[in-house]
């Protein structure tokens, strides 16, 4: 074989040595600003491989869009032979009239092709909105907002985030990169405590599942697919 045949056949060889063969995520966000620049800045702290999550905006804003935006991608990505393993639904409650059905719609997700393909439909609440989540790297407030008539999540950022973050900004992404590398690790705790509080009082509010997801794309870095006792959703 002539050198100049091997040393063409070297970098596609190359090429495909760093193909990615895990399982494959999909995050849909309700916001196009906050949720996706922090899960984008999550996404390069655990430097999880391009390929092995993707990260989209609902094209709505309310918790019932993110769903069908979800379920449809979730079709798509079938048709073309590369279905995802899971699905997650990043989602507010704040004062939004579907919550309650969205939250019941990803519960009785069953794709007709199931038996094929096996994605799981997963939700990522935060009640009141995802600015909860924020909340956590600072503190474990059990605080429940909305009060007066006032946005729940409006009344949290003026009151609960100001006092950490005066001057907070939703499309800011330094901001991000900055709570995820100095306290994610005080968030995923606080988080931790707060459900499991709002769990005990028999109550959804104030609450977040974002350390969940923290958890799932820690484990999908480490070991590239969902080991057996993570193939469904995440648990409490």
């Amino acid at each position: 074989m002539s050198r100049s045949r091997e040393r063409s056949r070297k970098p596609k060889n190359r090429r495909l040595s760093k193909r990615y063969s895990g399982d494959r995520v999909l995050i849909v966000s309700e916001g196009t600003e906050t949720e996706p620049n922090y899960l984008h800045a999550l996404k390069e702290y655990f430097k999880l491989n391009k390929a092995a999550i993707e990260i989209v905006p609902s094209s709505g804003s309310a918790p019932q869009s993110v769903v069908r935006h979800a379920k449809g991608a979730i079709i798509d990505a079938c048709r073309k032979g590369n279905p995802y393993a899971k699905v997650y639904c990043v989602i507010d409650k704040d004062s939004h009239p579907s919550y309650a059905n969205a939250l019941q719609t990803i519960k009785d997700y069953d794709p007709e092709n199931k038996e094929h393909y096996g994605t799981v439909l997963c939700a990522i609440p935060s009640v009141p909105c995802f600015e909860y989540w924020i909340l956590m790297h600072f503190s474990q407030s059990t605080r429940s907002f909305g009060t007066g008539g006032s946005s729940p999540c409006g009344q949290l950022i003026s009151t609960a985030l100001s006092t950490h973050i005066p001057h907070y900004q939703k499309a800011d992404r330094l901001l991000s990169k900055e709570l995820i590398t100095t306290q994610l690790a005080t968030a995923r705790a606080n988080s931790v405590i707060t459900l499991c509080a709002a769990n005990n009082a028999g109550t959804d509010d104030p609450s977040t599942k974002m350390h969940l997801l923290v958890d799932e794309l820690e484990h999908l870095k480490a070991y590239s697919y969902f080991q057996d006792d993570r193939k469904g959703c995440p648990n409490d």
